[in-house]
C-alpha cells in the first residue's frame, strides 16, 4: 500500500495533530521558523504535505525543490504508527513520484558523545537500508551540524550551497548561511 501526499492546509481534518507532531518531532533549532513556514504555506510551492494511507493519517513531510533535487527537510510519523514501516513506504512512494530526481536529507551526525547515539545509529541504518548513502558532506547550521544523505545520485558542494541559497532566499539567506564541510 502506498502513501498519499496531501497538501497541508488549515482545512485538513488532522490540522492540529499535524502541528503538534511537527512541534514534538523536531526541536525548535531544527524547525523552520514559524513565520517562514506560514509564508510558504500561503505563497510558496505546496511542499508541506500530510501523509495518509487510505483515509488514515500517519504523518507529515516537508520537502523543498531545487533543480533535480528533492530536499526532505522533515519527515515525521505519528507515534501510534512508528516502527510499522511507514518511513520506508514514504521513501518508496517518493521514488515513484520523483523517478528522475535526487532525494537528499540531513540527519544528526554520528557522535559517540551524543545522548541519543543509539537512535542516531538506528536512523542511519534505516536510511542506508532504504538506498541512501552519505554525500561526504556535513552541513553546519546555527546550533547544529548534520550529515547529508542522498538517494539517486551524487551531489557536490557547489550544488549544496546553491540549494541552500535558493531555499532561504536573499533576505533569510543573508542571516542564515549553512557551512558545507567535506568529510
Amino acid at each position: 500500500m502506498s502513501i498519499n501526499f496531501q497538501v497541508f492546509n488549515s482545512n485538513d481534518a488532522n490540522y492540529l495533530k499535524v502541528i503538534d507532531l511537527y512541534k514534538e518531532a523536531f526541536p525548535s533549532a531544527q524547525r523552520i521558523p514559524t513565520f517562514v513556514l506560514r509564508y510558504k504555506l500561503r505563497n510558496g510551492p505546496k511542499s508541506f504535505n500530510v501523509l495518509y494511507e487510505n483515509d488514515k493519517w500517519v504523518g507529515l513531510i516537508y520537502c523543498t525543490y531545487y533543480q533535480d533535487i528533492v530536499f526532505v527537510q522533515c519527515l515525521a510519523i505519528a507515534e501510534q504508527f512508528r516502527s510499522k514501516g511507514y518511513p520506508s513506504k514514504v521513501k518508496n512512494t517518493m521514488s515513484g513520484m520523483y523517478p528522475n530526481k535526487r532525494i537528499v536529507l540531513n540527519i544528526e551526525q554520528i557522535d559517540t558523545r551524543a545522548k541519543n547515539l543509539q537512535q542516531r545509529v538506528k536512523r542511519i541504518a534505516f536510511y542506508e537500508k532504504n538506498g541512501f548513502t552519505s554525500t561526504g558532506f556535513l552541513v553546519a547550521e546555527p546550533g547544529e551540524t548534520h550529515e547529508m544523505l542522498i538517494r539517486g545520485g551524487n551531489i557536490n558542494q557547489e550544488e549544496i550551497e546553491s540549494m541552500y541559497k535558493s531555499l532561504f532566499g536573499k533576505v533569510i539567506g543573508f542571516c542564515i548561511r549553512p557551512k558545507v564541510i567535506k568529510i
